[in-house]
């Protein structure tokens, strides 16, 4: 899933590059910039930045070139919204990569992969359920936390399926051997989202940009 250099196929990690760079351009001009500041929400964006970057650092090795860890960006998203919440993956990601000695011409392509791609499927999945589901805690918690952060970690996985098998990898071994441990990524993912979600509502519910109080407690 975080991926060397070495094991990227040729020119991918260029392609990573311009589009890290298209998305913090894109999502800099989304994340009101003068009110992020002037608040209280600029240190605690910070701070999900650190605790992001634990969480990358915390990497199991599958095979040389290949390391697997939690992303914890569906939180993030539903906390900060999509654009703020890049910004604190990339800083999180960036100081992770520096930290674990990880080859930092290969950080765009993996910061897009697994941070811009599951940021935006969140924000995504977060508006239609939002609009299709009853606004009810547990929803709130189960759905938009829980299930959409385990979707998010299945489809980073297959895309880290696809990069290898364009790499020339075989497709056998990637779904036998590789692929599955996305789905144990996907429970354990889901459970962290859940527990944070949680915390995050029931105590400070003003912090979650996505949580709206009024809509989901009042009248229940």
């Amino acid at each position: 899933m975080d991926f060397s250099l070495d094991t990227l196929p040729g020119g991918l990690a260029w392609a990573g590059g311009v589009l890290a760079l298209a998305a913090l351009i894109y999502e800099a001009r989304q994340a009101d910039w003068r009110t992020l500041i002037s608040g209280p929400v600029l240190g605690r964006l910070l701070g999900a930045a650190v605790m992001l970057m634990l969480l990358w650092s915390l990497k199991a090795n599958l095979a040389p070139g290949f390391r697997l860890h939690l992303l914890g960006v569906t939180v993030a998203v539903l906390t900060f919204g999509r654009a703020r919440a890049i910004f604190a993956i990339a800083i999180g990601s960036l100081a992770s990569a520096i930290g674990t000695s990880t080859e930092l011409a290969a950080w765009p392509f993996n910061f897009v992969l697994l941070g811009v791609l599951p940021a935006w499927l969140s924000h995504v999945a977060d508006r239609l359920l939002q609009a299709r589901l009853p606004n009810h805690l547990f929803v709130f918690i189960f759905a938009n936390a829980c299930a959409v952060s385990a979707a998010c970690m299945l489809a980073v996985g297959v895309g880290a399926s696809l990069v290898q098998a364009l790499g020339g990898a075989a497709i056998g071994p990637i779904l036998e051997d590789y692929l599955p441990y996305f789905l144990l990524l996907g429970f354990a993912e889901a459970w962290l989202s859940g527990m944070a979600a949680t915390l995050l509502v029931v105590f400070c519910p003003g912090w979650v940009a996505s949580f709206d109080d009024r809509r989901y407690l009042l009248n229940k």
